[in-house]
């Protein structure tokens, strides 16, 4: 009789041969040691969206993110949280609700909690490079750029006779992209050429950034965006040449970043 330990061992020659392709999924499927879904616990707002990814991994090591139709959601709460086909779950009602998905056989859960709107202190305009805010609570506008050539960022407060400043970014390199929390209390960037995003507290009395301790933080290869949630608890960021994306909690007492597992 073929044995079980057999197989492993040819699927593990067939790795090293970089044959592993050669394997039917259903074969392969054997050798799933267990799903992931993520981000892991996160927090949204009533009316918002959270798309989940379902990751496998295998007796090797390796991950991949599941995309099939073999895997399927649910919520154990709907009227909280309801969820579709492909792991996107959609805010109904403050509260919270276990998302679960299963994978040939393996199943994980995590935690959605659903807060209420949140008071939203700003309003944006611009693109990644450059952001108008305006303070809706004292009617204060500023104004960030990002200068990937000079590693640094400029900052001006529009309507004031003060000239623009210019704060670097160094060490970091390569700023590209830029993302304000809805507090407007934060202000993240992502330095392209290092790898990392520099995080900033913005003080709206004299238009200064302040570095947030321990800024910067260490992102996933190839980062390319940056974006803080809708209630400003967890920042996302989007990767060049595939569609990973990679999940931080946000302290909102410190702006800090923590990576999500």
């Amino acid at each position: 009789m073929f044995k079980f330990k057999q197989l492993v061992q040819i699927v593990s020659v067939l790795s090293i041969l970089g044959l592993s392709s050669c394997i039917s999924s259903d074969v392969s499927n054997l050798f799933i040691t267990g799903v992931k879904l993520t981000p892991a616990n996160p927090t949204i707002a009533v009316a918002t969206t959270q798309q989940f990814a379902l990751t496998a991994t295998y007796l090797d090591g390796q991950t991949s993110n599941v995309t099939t139709s073999d895997s399927t959601y649910a919520s154990d709460n709907k009227a909280v949280v309801t969820v579709n086909s492909t792991g996107l779950a959609t805010a109904v009602a403050v509260g919270t609700a276990n998302v679960s998905a299963s994978y040939h056989g393996n199943n994980t859960k995590t935690l959605l909690t659903v807060t209420t709107a949140p008071n939203v202190a700003i309003a944006v305009q611009g693109d990644s490079r450059v952001l108008h805010v305006t303070n809706l609570h004292t009617g204060q506008h500023m104004t960030f750029a990002a200068n990937g050539l000079a590693d640094s960022l400029m900052i001006s407060r529009d309507g004031e006779s003060m000239a623009a400043t210019e704060l670097s970014v160094l060490p970091e390199h390569g700023p590209g992209w830029l993302a304000i929390d809805p507090s407007g209390h934060y202000l993240y960037v992502v330095n392209h050429t290092s790898q990392s995003i520099s995080a900033f507290s913005i003080n709206w009395k004299n238009g200064e950034l302040n570095p947030v301790v321990a800024s910067p933080f260490p992102a996933p290869a190839k980062p390319s965006s940056v974006e803080v949630n809708p209630v400003g608890t967890g920042l996302s960021v989007a990767h060049f040449q595939d569609s990973t994306v990679s999940y931080f909690r946000v302290d909102r007492s410190t702006g800090a970043l923590t990576p999500e597992p």
